[in-house]
């Protein structure tokens, strides 16, 4: 006879583990329980070890993620106990915590909601341990409901009849509830509730039908709702964000609507239905579809509906698509706190509920790019997301300030947050500072040190200097390097990191490197070739300026932009002092400008944006001039042409065709110096869809073995990461 004790890490607890391992070993004798950590198992059996391994590993629960399994074998004379059972959790010891994420609504739950015949039905908190909220409402570890904001909610018998009988769907699911014991919602007009439960839920779907806004509570925060297809409606929500020009996320009920709308090709249908339940960029079938909420964009970002609520929504409004945009001002957190919520202007009526919320989240957006997804949004559904690497322990890295991500470190695996906006607006700044005592104080981590960005007017930066001595600072780009080769496991690449700006080694700003990995150093090899950069922040929010700034570089004073700027053209200096930049970033900005598709950035990337949805509608094979000269890339002669163009379509179509030309063309050149065919791409310009398919299709054909971000963000969400691999690599013990 065998004893043995198992230790089990990574996404292991609320996803129904512990009664999945007893059905696996009821023959046999021992227990399971859960720990800070993870999942402990003793167990008593003639099986040899790596047939105990194999039944876990291969009967593992769909929504867990084993990262480590650790066994100690004895041999026993005879069994201690007389059968196997579900002991009680451990409280205290040395194991890292683990924070399941939130989970969308399973199909056997969805089943019920709809079942006349279930205790369940029409219950907007229906949730068992294959799905429901987690992350969003767990206090402390291990994950028991005595540390969640459930603890509040007492169960009535029968629910803890289904919480404690292991043969049950609903054994030790946190979130349990049903209509006698479960949090409610309630219906708030003006500042004054009016409705409870489902007759709250039932008049709120009615507003939304006829053309009315709400304000929605649902796993992670606050929801914008109204009828997609309502114009009226949906101006209303463009006044109440103070957003103009920037697409909403819709919430679709099923599947079938999604296909009626989008082209889903089997990788992104897989990823719609991910208990993540992400945003999804899909393409449009008809241009026309929704126009009022695209603004011209070729995608519509859709999620399934992932809470119960959603589906009752669309139960009772008979609606089948709605729109869903977080709660806020642009540029300001996601409201989340219900006595803000009932506050907030604008909207006709407010259903919420009396289950608080102990993290916002917001919704995660993804895309599939070359039969892989590729992140935008690292929040909820992916967050808090637990990588096993082989790390230093105790790093905090503090990410970038435009998109951010937090990352910890903990005994050999790396614990990424959930997103949070731009860091120059204070709210934001209040948020971060939120997650990140958040972190330290569930994990326990005392940083051993810190690790953030090198420009020295970032928020995080400052954050890091005023709160801490042990610093670390990473250049951006390198990071964005570091992010790849660290999710990938790359030993040796040529990077290509393509942004909007970065602070550069050189003290310039960076967006267009080259780089090379090789025996654990980075190397920059080139890049995009400098252009000058003045009008600090307004050069962003108005890409002309940028533009006639690059034109008078080249000597072109004839365009139309010196006519229409006369104001600003008599100003410009371009002297030795003059910024120079490599920014990919601020040279969409300068051709967005340049044929007039967008003279400001109403929002991040907005010109950039433009640019590529122009160039969707062409066909055209052009390539324009560029010129390659010791690893870096020379667009001046791009830039006069396209300054005498007006025909934005096949234009910008031209200009896409000819970075992935030119970039390709110096890969093979660098290939052959260093003799690398592996490549790794990173940075916020490659979300711009068709320069990373072209680029991938290019490099693929020519034998390069191609790797980006995928289960981290390819923009500034990702650099969090990629300091992880740069503190591993270069900071000094």
């Amino acid at each position: 006879m065998n004893g043995y004790f198992i230790t089990i890490s990574g996404i292991v607890q609320s996803v129904g583990f512990r009664p999945t391992i007893h059905r696996l070993f009821k023959n046999y004798t021992g227990w399971v329980r859960n720990d800070a950590g993870g999942v402990e198992i003793y167990l008593e059996t003639p099986l040899s070890k790596d047939e105990v391994e194999s039944l876990i590993t291969n009967n593992a629960p769909p929504n867990s993620k084993i990262e480590k399994i650790s066994t100690k074998q004895a041999t026993i004379k005879k069994p201690v106990f007389d059968h196997f059972f579900i002991r009680h959790s451990k409280t205290q010891n040395n194991s890292t915590p683990a924070i399941p994420p939130d989970l969308g609504i399973c199909d056997e739950c969805l089943k019920e909601l709809f079942d006349k015949n279930n205790r369940r039905y029409l219950h907007p908190f229906i949730n068992c341990t294959n799905c429901g909220p987690r992350f969003s409402i767990i206090q402390s570890s291990p994950y028991d409901r005595d540390k969640t904001t459930m603890k509040q909610f007492k169960m009535c018998d029968r629910c803890k009849e289904e919480f404690t009988d292991p043969k049950n769907r609903r054994f030790h699911a946190q979130p349990i509830c049903c209509k006698d014991c479960g949090p409610s919602y309630f219906l708030v007009k003006n500042k004054k509730p009016i409705a409870k439960d489902l007759d709250a839920i039932k008049i709120f779907a009615q507003t939304i039908k006829s053309g009315g806004v709400g304000l929605l509570k649902g796993i992670g925060g606050y929801h914008l709702i109204c009828n997609p297809f309502n114009k009226e409606a949906t101006k209303r929500i463009i006044n109440i964000k103070r957003r103009e020009n920037k697409p909403f996320a819709v919430i679709a009920e099923n599947i079938e609507t999604v296909k009626e709308l989008c082209f889903v090709n089997k990788k992104e249908e897989q990823l719609l239905k991910d208990p993540s339940k992400p945003i999804l960029l899909l393409k449009a079938k008809n241009h026309q579809t929704l126009s009022n909420i695209r603004f011209g964009s070729p995608f519509i970002g859709v999620m399934l509906a992932y809470a119960p609520i959603h589906h009752l929504l669309f139960h009772f409004s008979g609606l089948k698509l709605l729109v869903a945009t977080s709660a806020n001002i642009t540029e300001k957190p996601l409201l989340y706190k219900d006595n803000e919520a009932i506050r907030f202007e604008g909207v006709d009526e407010v259903l919420t509920n009396n289950r608080r919320i102990v993290r916002p989240l917001e919704d995660s957006i993804a895309a599939v790019v070359n039969s892989n997804r590729i992140t935008y949004r690292f929040a909820r559904g992916f967050a808090p997301g637990v990588f096993l690497r082989k790390t230093r322990p105790a790093l905090l890295c503090l990410g970038a300030d435009m998109k951010n991500n937090i990352a910890i470190t903990i005994k050999d695996k790396i614990i990424v947050s959930q997103y949070s906006g731009n860091l120059s607006e204070f709210d934001n700044y209040l948020r971060f500072e939120e997650k990140i005592n958040d972190f330290l104080n569930f994990y326990h981590i005392k940083p051993s040190l810190i690790v953030c960005d090198k420009h020295p007017e970032y928020f995080s930066t400052s954050y890091a200097k005023e709160h801490f001595n042990n610093i670390y600072q990473t250049q951006h780009h390198k990071a964005h390097f570091g992010s790849v080769i660290l999710e990938h496991h790359l030993k040796e690449a040529i990077g290509v990191v393509l942004d909007g700006t970065g602070f550069g080694d050189d003290g310039n700003i960076w967006g267009g490197e080259f780089f090379v990995l090789q025996q654990n150093t980075i190397n920059r090899i080139g890049h995009f070739k400098y252009m000058p950069f003045d009008f600090g922040d307004m050069a962003i929010k108005q890409p002309f300026r940028l533009a006639l700034l690059w034109l008078k570089n080249l000597n072109i004073t004839n365009h139309r932009l010196f006519e229409q700027h006369r104001n600003i053209a008599g100003f410009l200096n371009i002297s030795k002092n003059t910024l120079k930049t490599s920014s990919v970033g601020r040279l969409f900005d300068v051709v967005s400008a340049l044929l007039d598709v967008a003279n400001y950035n109403h929002y991040e990337g907005y010109a950039a944006i433009k640019l590529m949805e122009k160039a969707f509608y062409s066909n055209s094979k052009e390539i324009l001039p560029y010129r390659i000269k010791n690893f870096d890339i020379d667009f001046s002669d791009t830039i006069k042409v396209i300054a005498n163009r007006t025909d934005q379509q096949d234009c910008s179509k031209a200009f896409h065709n000819t970075l992935i030309e030119a970039i390709t063309k110096n890969i093979q050149r660098i290939s052959a110096s260093v003799g690398i065919k592996t490549v790794a791409l990173s940075g916020g310009v490659f979300q711009n869809t068709i320069l990373l398919e072209g680029l991938i299709k290019r490099l693929s054909k020519n034998n390069f073995k191609v790797y980006f971000n995928s289960e981290l963000p390819i923009n500034d969400g990702g650099v969090c990461f990629g300091q992880v691999w740069m503190a591993n690599n270069f900071a000094e013990d």
